[in-house]
C-alpha cells in the first residue's frame, strides 16, 4: 500500500477502484474478541484504526467506512458496543466514500466515487479527517472558515463543490430511537441523496501487470450540484405591532432607571438570572453564557408596570448584553438597536430557519 506524505497532505494511496480492490484482497481480516472472522473486517490502512475499513458490496463496488452511519461493524445503539445489523443498501447510501465501476461498450470503464458528509447539522470532525486522508488523488477535501465543507477537483479552477450534511440514518437506528424523538424531523429514514458523485473514464490493460499501467480521464462531477443556504430570521411584525406600546414603555423606563442598576456586578446579574429562573422567565442555566427566555412570561412582565420582576429583567438585559447607561445620543441609538434585537428574541417574535 502506497502511503504518501506531501507537505500537509496525508493520503492513503487509494486512488482508484483497483487500488481499493487490491487493498481489500491483500489485507488480512482483523479477528479479536470483538470481531469474528465472518465479520470480514479489513482495515483500509492501519490495523489499530480498525473503524476505518473496506466493505466489499459486490465485485464492482466497495465502500470505505469510518465507523459512522451505515457501518456494518461499528454501527451500534446508544445502549452498548454490540453492532446491529446493517443492510447493503444502507452501507452503500451512508458510507463516506463508495467506489464503483461499470464496463462500457468500448471495453473501458466508467469509474465513480461517491462522497458523503455526516448525518446531522453538527460538526463531523472525524468524517472530515477521513475524507481528507482517503479521497483519491485529484479530489481534495476543503473545509471552510464558514463551517461548510467542499470537495475540489485538483488543478481545475472553479471546480469546488459544496458537500451538504445529510439527514438520513440507517434502518436499525431509525427504528431504535430516531423516529420517536421530538426532533425526528431533523432526520429521515430515506436516502436524501445529499452526496457528490464524481466520474471518470478508466482504461485498464488485460492483464493488469501494474496499477501504474492504468490511465484515466479527468474527474468530473456527475451528480447534482448543491448550493449552501444561509440561515434566516424573520420577525413577526403583526405580533410585534400588538406589543409595541409595552415594548416602548419598557424602553422608556429602562432609560429612566437603567443607570441606577448594578449591571456591572456580575454576581448580582447572575442572582437576577436565578430569580427569573425561579419564576420561569429564564429557561437557560443560571451560569449559561447564552440566556434564553420564556416568551409568554417576558410579555407578561412587559404588560404589568408593577410586576416585581421588571428590575431583574432589565438588569439581566443590561448586564448580559454588554449594555451600560447611555450618555450620548449615539449611545442611545446603539442601545435601542441592541434592545430591539433582544426584545424580539425574548418575546418569541423571531422565527429562524436553519441554513445548510
Amino acid at each position: 500500500m502506497r502511503h504518501e506524505y506531501r507537505g500537509n497532505e496525508f493520503r492513503m494511496g487509494l486512488d482508484s477502484f483497483w487500488h481499493v480492490e487490491r487493498r481489500y484482497n491483500n489485507v488480512k481480516p482483523l479477528v479479536s474478541k470483538y470481531h469474528k472472522k465472518e465479520d470480514d473486517l479489513r482495515p483500509a490502512y492501519r490495523r489499530d484504526r480498525k473503524w476505518e475499513h473496506i466493505v466489499k458490496l459486490s465485485p464492482t463496488c466497495y465502500a470505505l467506512c469510518d465507523g459512522g452511519y451505515g457501518d456494518p461493524n461499528f454501527t451500534s445503539t446508544y445502549a452498548g458496543r454490540v453492532s446491529i445489523p446493517t443492510s447493503k443498501a444502507d452501507i452503500h447510501n451512508l458510507s463516506p466514500i463508495v467506489w464503483d465501476i461499470q464496463v462500457q461498450p468500448d471495453g473501458s470503464y466508467l469509474e465513480t466515487v461517491k462522497v458523503r458528509n455526516g448525518t446531522g447539522d453538527h460538526a463531523h470532525t472525524s468524517r472530515y479527517q477521513f475524507l481528507y486522508e482517503f479521497l483519491p488523488k485529484g479530489l481534495l477535501y476543503v473545509g471552510g472558515s464558514d463551517g461548510r465543507q467542499h470537495i475540489k477537483i485538483a488543478g481545475v479552477e472553479g471546480a469546488k463543490y459544496y458537500l451538504p450534511k445529510s439527514k438520513s440514518v440507517d434502518e436499525q437506528r431509525w427504528n431504535n430511537y430516531y423516529k420517536s424523538w421530538s426532533s425526528a424531523s431533523d432526520f429521515q429514514r430515506e436516502d436524501d441523496q445529499k452526496y457528490l458523485k464524481f466520474g471518470r473514464e478508466a482504461y485498464v490493460p488485460d492483464p493488469i501487470n501494474s496499477l501504474t499501467d492504468l490511465t484515466f480521464s479527468d474527474w468530473k462531477l456527475i451528480s447534482p450540484e448543491f448550493k449552501p443556504v444561509n440561515p434566516k430570521s424573520r420577525v413577526d411584525k403583526e405580533r410585534k405591532k400588538e406589543l409595541k406600546p409595552y415594548i416602548n414603555e419598557f424602553w422608556n423606563w429602562a432609560l429612566a432607571v437603567g443607570g441606577t442598576l448594578h449591571t456591572s456586578d456580575r454576581r448580582h446579574v447572575h442572582e437576577c438570572i436565578g430569580i427569573l429562573r425561579d419564576h420561569r422567565v429564564v429557561t437557560s442555566s443560571r451560569w449559561s453564557s447564552n440566556v434564553s427566555f420564556n416568551p409568554s412570561n417576558v410579555q407578561k412582565i412587559l404588560k404589568e408596570p408593577q410586576n416585581e420582576l421588571r428590575v431583574q429583567l432589565l438588569t439581566v438585559f443590561m448586564g448580559k448584553w454588554g449594555v451600560r447607561q447611555a450618555i450620548q445620543q449615539d449611545d442611545i441609538k446603539k442601545l435601542r438597536a441592541t434592545y430591539n434585537a433582544w426584545i424580539n428574541n425574548a418575546c418569541g417574535l423571531v422565527t429562524k430557519t436553519k441554513g445548510e
